[in-house]
Parts: C-alpha cells; structure tokens; sequence
C-alpha cells in the first residue's frame, strides 16, 4: 500500500510525503515514491497523516464491570478516536493485582480487543515482589496513594518504599497521586464540591512524597492525571534536582474546569476532580513540561451517575473524543499538532517502552490515521461507541475528521464505519 502525498505530522516536523506499507509494517518514506504495479494507492494530497495514538491511561472494566464497558467497546470507541494502542489499568474485578490474575486478564480480553492493548499491574501492601517478577509482561505499576474506583490502595511508607525499590529501578511507576488521611478528612466534611472534597492540597501532600521517595531511590516515577500548577511546580523542582519523573494530564483537565462539574453535576464528577480555572490554564502555561496526554476513560452508565452525590462513582468516558479535541486545540493555534504527536505517541512510547510502536518510522508497525483538517462536525453523544453511550464533551464543535485509521497496515476504521473484527487487536511486546 501506498499513501500517496499526504500532509504527515510527526514530533519532529510536518511535511508532505508518501508512505509505503508492506505487510503490517512501514518500509518506505519518502518525498514521491513511485507506485509499483498493482499496488493500492492511497491518495492523501488534502488529508494530514497522523501515527495512531496510543492511550496510555484507560479503564475498560474489562473484567468485572460489562455494564459500563467491556474490552471490544472500549476498543472500538478507541478506534474511532483514532488511537490504535491503549494501556488498561488494573482496577478491575478482580483487579490485575498477581500473575494469576494478569494471566486470566490477558486471556480473557484477547478474544475482543480492536486495537493493540498493554496492562499496568497494580500495587498492595503485599505483592512486592509478585510485581516485580511480572515488570517485563506489563507496561508499569499502578500505585493509588489516595482511594478511587476499586479496591486498589497503598497508603502506607513501608510498602511503597519496598515496591520503590523492588520493582526495576528503569521501569515506571505510575501513582495516583492523592493522599488518603486528608481525602477522609475533606470528604467527611459532607461537601458536594468536588473539587473542595478532594482539594488540590492532597494531591500536593501525596506528590511531595511519591517525589521524594522516587529521588531517595533513583527510580523512575510516572505521575498520572496532573491537574494543578502546584504539582508542576513540585515536578519541574524535582527534575532540576535529577529526579527522574514525568507526568500526564487528561483532555478532561485541559479542556474542562470546576464549572462544568458544576454545569454536568455527578456526570463531570472524576478523581482527580476538575479544577478551577487558574489550574486549567497552569497546565497550558507548563505545556512544554507535560510529557503524556491520557484520557483516563473510565466510563460509567447513566443509571450509575443519576444516584445521589455521594454514591455517583467519578469518572468520564474519553477515549474517542481526545484526538478530536486536540485538533480544535492545534486548529486554534493553542498548541502544535507535533506537541501532540509528541504528548500522544512519541513519549509513551518512550517512558512505557512499546517495542513495536512508532511516530511513522521504517520498520516500526503501520499505525496511521488519515484525517480531513477542514470537515467540522459536533460532537454528540450518540456518536459514542462505548457502552456507557455520552460524554462530556455532547455539543463541542470540531474541526478535523478522523476518516481512515489502519491498525499494522491494515484498514480498520472508514468513515464511521470499524471493519475489525473481534480479537484483531495484539497485546504489545515490551522493550524493557
């Protein structure tokens, strides 16, 4: 296959090229390459051509939770995204808590995943070194600091300075940075403000310490869903000292505030809670800081969320809907699309060491998506193929259409329409 004088973003530059494809792989870039004889061609003059995203941070609730979602509409909504990896997090029932249950995961979805998948292993008090015997099958460690949906939940010093130091110093952890002693306090006080019963100090309290016992052991620290200028200050402080961490944010935190969760009442409700406005904008302000975008899908039924304040669990969908909203970002000249491709598959790539995954290089899978930069359209719910059905970005105007999506060569999404089958989705091969 040839994709023929498309507009190819990658984190380096954007430039006019044509792309080959052999088999499940990209053989050829070039500014012409010459089409060989009964080979498809592509014609992409008007279209950019993106690498498929790669979702480092989803909840398909896959096992445990169908109603919500499961890992075939989990991928599929990923798919029409334009995201062709995702990384599942281990809050499920049961959670992927040892190797037994890794391995009953990893079988259980293999059967229905539509694009290629990868699992972080979730930390207790008690597997430390049942996680660090499976760091080479899993993309990181999960460790909750402060409690959220599941059972997950490491609160005290001794296990997480064991699993700091027992699980490989150059693989990642990823804490859920927020501390649980003052989330019973503030979520005692009987307050119906998300973000005052989960306040920014206890992210602060619970990142000053995940960063200083990441520097005291040398290790390598991943901060999931940033959402506040206090953490950034603490990460970029850390980092002029050697501390080696990076950091995530969510579309959910870029693009939406504490006013929303207001406006969506219990259906903006998510943990880490939207912030005010000055956090919103400290996260665009620390852009270049930022190393990975992910969504935190983590989806919930209607039924789920109409229930009283203080029974609605947290949390939004996301996953079709983050490329969409960073191309109105990039249209509007609020941030470059090769930030994004940087953000969205370049450093995951990077930090979770994806063996087979690439921005667009010869030898590296043929994850492309093809993209009409001028087509607008609102964003509705039932545009949405996750199960739950909504989400909270219904009545955002976009510009740019995700058109075509191919999965390792192989044309998997066109024009609305998901043409991959049940299971076609691989589990990914680590570098590290």
């Amino acid at each position: 296959m040839l994709i023929r004088q498309g507009i190819v973003v990658t984190h380096r530059a954007t430039a006019r090229l044509d792309i080959r494809v052999r088999g499940e792989t990209i053989t050829e870039i070039a500014p012409e390459i010459a089409p060989e004889q009964d080979e498809e061609v592509v014609e992409a003059s008007e279209r950019l051509v993106l690498p498929g995203f790669i979702d480092s941070h989803v909840h398909f609730r896959d096992p445990g939770a169908p109603q919500k979602e499961d890992f075939f509409t989990g991928t599929l909504a990923a798919l029409a995204g334009g995201v062709t990896t995702v990384l599942d997090m281990p809050n499920t029932q049961p959670p992927t808590d040892s190797r037994a249950h890794l391995v009953q995961k990893a079988a259980h979805v293999a059967t229905k995943a539509v694009v290629d998948y990868g699992f972080y292993f979730g930390a207790t008090d008690t597997n430390i070194e049942e996680a660090a015997s499976v760091a080479g099958e899993v993309a990181a460690m999960k460790l909750y600091m402060g409690s959220s949906t599941g059972t997950l939940l490491v609160t005290e010093f001794s296990p997480i300075y064991r699993h700091f130091t027992t699980f490989p110093l150059d693989k990642p952890i990823a804490v859920h940075a927020e501390d649980e002693q003052s989330l019973k306090y503030f979520g005692g006080m009987g307050l119906q403000d998300h973000n005052q019963a989960r306040p920014p100090l206890s992210a602060q309290i619970a990142l000053s310490r995940a960063i200083a016992i990441a520097e005291k052991t040398g290790r390598r620290l991943h901060v999931a869903h940033t959402t506040t200028w206090r953490e950034l200050e603490l990460i970029q402080e850390a980092r002029s000292k050697g501390v080696r961490v990076t950091c995530e944010v969510t579309p959910l935190h870029l693009f939406m505030t504490e006013e929303d969760q207001h406006r969506l009442r219990n259906f903006g409700k998510v943990n880490p809670p939207l912030r005010s406005r000055d956090d919103r904008e400290a996260l665009w302000r620390y852009f270049d800081d930022i190393d990975t975008i992910g969504t935190d899908h983590a989806p919930h039924t209607r039924e789920e969320k109409d229930q009283p304040y203080s029974q609605a669990p947290s949390g939004m969908p996301g996953v079709q809907t983050m490329l969409p909203l960073l191309l109105n970002a990039a249209s509007s000249g609020r941030v470059k699309l090769e930030e994004v491709v940087k953000r969205c598959v370049t450093n995951p790539i990077q930090i979770f060491g994806l063996k087979d995954k690439g921005t667009l290089e010869i030898g590296k899978d043929a994850d492309i998506v093809l993209i009409d930069p001028n087509h607008e359209y609102v964003l509705a719910d039932d545009q949405m193929l996750s199960k739950c059905g909504w989400t909270p970005f219904a009545g955002t105007k976009i510009k740019g259409q995700i058109q075509q999506v191919y999965l390792r060569g192989n044309l998997a999404y066109n024009q609305g329409n998901c043409l991959s089958t049940a299971g076609s989705g691989k589990a990914i091969r680590y570098s590290k």
